[in-house]
């Protein structure tokens, strides 16, 4: 191979053809150009994304700046895949909360400096929001508790008016206790939206219990509970993972022993 191309040093000055930049372009025999594919909202490239998750949608936003554009239309795929993860979920907002559509009238219309109306930061706002705890433990991780009967709230809050919209939808929400000194439990209350109720399970007992407060002044609650799994030996403290599913208005709980 050496030899030859030795005994033809004129192939090595070839030049290759230079395409006029001016003269059209012909698209392969049934190939369409990207725009028509495209073709506005509800066009089958939005038919097809609608399909995808967040990394696929990550892939085109890099490959594409037109895709990337259109991925972050207010009826985009961003917004889609958003939707789909974090329906009846939001988060607090100074005073308010902030739920993942902003078509919900009760919530604020400005959301975060950090998210702004970009649906892409949205996704990715909520992503790193949802499995967190508010103040004062903040964070996805609680390793210090400094005073008895501390109660520590998830930053995430449940909407079931906005799940009513879709049924059969789902949130599962799971915690994972990797070391308890004391016992411990999980509960869903609607006291900080004028509510007086609060379901609550003990993965140390089994039992779920239930409240209603039915006075205020004297104070009176009054309350129901019925044991589902087996309850713990005695002196054993939980270490597992404990989790509850809502669908439909309905509630379920689950525990895993580690």
């Amino acid at each position: 191979a050496a030899c030859a191309a030795a005994a033809t040093p004129q192939a090595r000055s070839r030049r290759r053809p230079t395409p006029n930049p001016a003269a059209p372009t012909t698209a392969a025999p049934g190939a369409l150009p990207l725009a028509v594919f495209a073709n506005g909202i509800g066009g089958p490239y939005f038919t097809i994304a609608g399909l995808l998750d967040s990394p696929d949608l990550c892939s085109l936003d890099t490959a594409c700046r037109l895709l990337r554009d259109m991925n972050g239309l207010p009826m985009g795929p961003w917004r889609n895949v958003g939707e789909r993860a974090y329906l009846g979920m939001e988060l607090g907002a100074g005073s308010g909360f902030f739920p993942f559509s902003t078509l919900d009238q009760k919530a604020p219309l400005v959301p975060p400096a950090a998210v702004g109306q970009h649906w892409k930061k949205r996704c990715e706002y909520f992503q790193k929001q949802v499995p967190t705890f508010s103040a004062p433990f903040n964070g996805s991780e609680i390793a210090v508790v400094e005073h008895p009967d501390e109660v520590a709230y998830c930053r995430c809050r449940l909407r079931t008016d906005l799940m009513a919209q879709q049924p059969g939808r789902g949130i599962y929400i799971e915690v994972e206790v990797g070391r308890n000194a004391d016992n411990l439990s999980l509960a869903v209350v609607d006291f900080e939206c004028g509510g007086r109720s609060s379901v609550t399970f003990s993965p140390e007992t089994g039992a779920v219990l239930r409240e209603r407060k039915v006075r205020e002044s004297p104070r009176a609650i009054e309350g129901t509970y019925i044991h589902l799994l087996p309850a713990a030996p005695a002196g054993r403290r939980f270490e597992g993972s404990m989790g509850l599913f809502l669908r439909d208005g309905h509630l379920a709980f689950f525990r895993r022993w580690s």
